[in-house]
């Protein structure tokens, strides 16, 4: 029988092999404790923590369950509430972060949590105020500042300078940040440019279909190409990636300070963030500037406000010279689009038009929920009630839930919508699987203000035409971008009236929607957004440009 001394030896020792990511051994020393003593409630919660990570959260569930039945706390709550955020179980989630919260309503984890599990089904204004709770605790942490500033891109009433203003704020986050921009010697005049690409997602995820191409296609005589690669659970396409990359660098478990000396001691030249401030970015190795030349690019939709990176990839679609005063960095504007899609090697061939068979129209939107805000339903809910033979399908992860169901379709019922219009479907895990799905739409609606990019493109390679409206700011301009390029310029509306006006109009124009089916996917072929060599050497060209002006800039 272990003493309590020596339980509280081997917590600790677990505890510490926890926070170093070595969770086997973590795990060891808190099997040991629950065998010792069933009722050690941090051992099971941490034991809960460890299988969550792992993929395995019924087991998680059940871990910290016992947990809570021995002493309830918030961090357990907390915990809880993640674990069924990341199942999908958004009603459970938002029960167990509400008690996290009555127990310490201070509690900044909690509030952003919850503005987690609140965006993901698209109650993006509860969710911005949960984020602005977390920074009225705490604004001093990078990683809960960029969940705020992402948040403002779905919030349909954000103005593009406020948004702006908002992002620049992060840059004060570094103030006194050291950088490594006194100690970069070396400027042009280089046989061989070393490119760095910084994300977490390199692997099945919406960043690989456009970064592929890229990687796929670089001039390996003419560039070396670094990848710093943040993924927690690499996949088979993270091996695929990875024969790309002159060299791969796994950063899981370096902190920012690591990694930015080893970005500086590989002698980087060109550093590129494919994240912004998405979850699991590496902004702040971006503040020290370990390359000479920093770059944003595809990931976000939106400024990152950090003076070290000096310029963001983009085209005059997605933000036209008007945009400028909204960026902390230059807009490098890229010919024909900013985007080289890769669809899926075993797509599912283009189906004949549902409606022919179905006798009415179905639209259809694969995009995540935190988009499907209340003034998207409200707009789709108006051209529903002025169809109400046409039926909307919508597929997303929390979708899996029937409970989630209802609560989506629930917001369309109250605009007057039917409820056998809208049918719902949660996450299918065959990509296959996926892509044939929009063999049962006819028509797919982009959200607003926030387009779908991967999900357009899915759609549009299917032979799904897409309506979208043409936004403020860059968010809701890359459907306009996508559709331009293809030769889609009828479905980009200017406003919502015609978005609603142009969605009628499809709807009633079955053999409208026949012809643009029959031959999209060869429009998409022909298109440059799908001419991949053609693409990468004008990203490098780009590359080679700024690094000149860069090194002159330096003379």
């Amino acid at each position: 029988m272990l003493s309590k001394n020596q339980t509280n030896d081997f917590f600790q020792k677990g505890l510490a092999a926890h926070q170093k990511g070595d969770w086997v051994l973590a795990e060891s020393y808190y099997k040991k404790i629950i065998q010792i003593d069933p009722k050690h409630s941090d051992a099971l919660h941490l034991m809960g923590v460890i299988s969550s990570g792992q993929g395995h959260n019924k087991k998680a569930v059940e871990y910290i369950k016992k947990a809570i039945q021995i002493s309830p706390n918030r961090i357990y709550f907390n915990s809880l509430g993640v674990i069924y955020l990341r199942q999908g179980h958004i009603k459970d989630a938002l029960l167990n972060l509400n008690k996290a919260l009555e127990y310490d309503n201070a509690y900044a984890e909690a509030y952003n949590n919850l503005g987690q599990a609140q965006l993901t089904i698209g109650d993006v204004f509860d969710a911005m105020t949960n984020f602005q709770k977390v920074l009225a605790l705490n604004s001093n942490v990078p990683q809960l500042v960029s969940n705020y500033l992402m948040c403002l891109n779905y919030v349909p009433i954000v103005s593009a300078r406020d948004m702006y203003c908002a992002h620049f704020k992060y840059n004060t986050l570094f103030k006194s940040c050291k950088t490594f921009k006194n100690r970069i010697q070396e400027t042009c005049n280089k046989k061989f440019l070393r490119i760095g690409y910084v994300s977490s997602d390199f692997c099945q995820n919406s960043i690989a279909y456009f970064i592929e191409p890229v990687l796929k296609n670089h001039n390996l005589h003419a560039f070396d190409i670094y990848c710093y690669s943040d993924v927690n659970q690499p996949d088979a396409i993270t091996q695929r990636l990875k024969n790309y990359a002159s060299e791969w660098v796994d950063t899981v478990q370096m902190t920012n300070d690591q990694m930015a000396e080893k970005i500086f001691y590989d002698r980087v030249d060109i550093l590129v963030d494919l994240s912004g401030h998405f979850s699991g970015n590496r902004l702040p190795v971006f503040a020290q500037q370990p390359a000479k030349v920093q770059i944003t690019y595809l990931g976000y939709p939106n400024t990152t406000g950090l003076s070290t990176i000096q310029y963001r990839l983009t085209d005059d679609i997605s933000d036209p010279e008007s945009h400028d005063p909204f960026y902390s960095e230059q807009l490098i504007r890229m010919p024909e689009g900013f985007l080289c899609y890769l669809p899926q090697e075993k797509s599912p061939e283009v189906s004949r038009l549902p409606a022919e068979k179905n006798d009415y129209v179905t639209l259809g939107s694969f995009n995540n929920l935190a988009k499907v805000n209340e003034m998207v339903i409200s707009v789709w809910s108006e051209i529903l009630c002025n169809l109400p033979e046409v039926k909307l399908l919508l597929k997303a992860r929390p979708l899996s839930s029937d409970e989630t169901q209802e609560y989506i379709i629930n917001k369309f019922v109250a605009h007057g919508v039917h409820p056998d219009q809208i049918k719902c479907m949660g996450f299918l895990d065959s990509i296959e699987s996926h892509l044939e799905i929009y063999h049962q739409v006819d028509l797919a609606l982009d959200p607003f203000p926030y387009n779908g990019t991967t999900t357009t493109c899915d759609a549009l390679w299917m032979g799904v035409p897409v309506i979208t409206r043409c936004g403020e700011y860059h968010a809701g301009r890359v459907g306009a971008s996508i559709l331009s390029h293809i030769g889609l310029n009828d479905f980009i509306a200017n406003s919502t009236e015609n978005y609603i006006a142009k969605t009628i109009h499809v709807c009633r124009n079955i053999s409208l929607l026949k012809n643009v089916r029959k031959n999209l996917r060869h429009m998409f072929q022909s298109s440059p957004l799908m001419d991949a060599k053609r693409f990468t050497q004008k990203i490098e060209q780009t590359y080679l440009q700024l690094w000149k002006q860069q090194g002159i800039r330096s003379q």
